[in-house]
């Protein structure tokens, strides 16, 4: 993994933190390759952060997790708002673009509106991945959004 700000860590940090459980803060000593991220242990689950524009390093990063059975969730910390790819190792496929939302206690990440993905519930135990939104309505998920927006305004400007 590519170095990356103290910044960007302590954004990777917290949203390791957000999602919940054992975090491993050094799982390069276990897993080579896995420097400058976070396992979240319980979730088989490495988070990793970037600077760079979307698409950029897919392959790079999802290689190191590919080779330990891990799926993969990058933050992208390169425009006004965090985006989010996520990489499912079971079928060695990208989920890119991704907002995070909040909805009944928990963090979602939600993709494109013109992109046909599922809603991804990431949190101590994995990814779920469901062709449903999880909320009934546009206006509770555009708020569910705005929440999750609020939470993390504070680190992804210094990231």
């Amino acid at each position: 993994m590519p170095w990356i700000k103290a910044a960007t860590y302590r954004g990777i940090m917290m949203l390791a933190a957000d999602i919940g459980g054992p975090i491993d803060f050094s799982p390069e000593q276990r897993f080579p390759g896995a420097r400058h991220g976070v396992l979240l242990e319980g979730a088989n689950l490495l988070i990793v952060g970037t600077r760079t524009g979307p698409n950029i390093g897919l392959y790079d990063v999802s290689a190191v997790t590919r080779q330990y059975g891990m799926d993969l969730l990058l933050a992208r910390f390169s425009g006004p708002v965090a985006k989010y790819d996520i990489y499912r190792c079971k079928d060695d496929q990208w989920f890119t673009g991704y907002q995070r939302a909040w909805f009944e206690d928990r963090y979602w990440f939600c993709p494109p509106d013109e992109v046909d993905q599922p809603f991804i519930l990431a949190h101590r135990r994995g990814l779920q991945f469901s062709t449903h939104a999880p909320c009934p309505d546009a206006r509770r998920f555009e708020a569910g959004l705005s929440l999750a927006a609020q939470t993390s305004t504070q680190w992804q400007e210094a990231a």
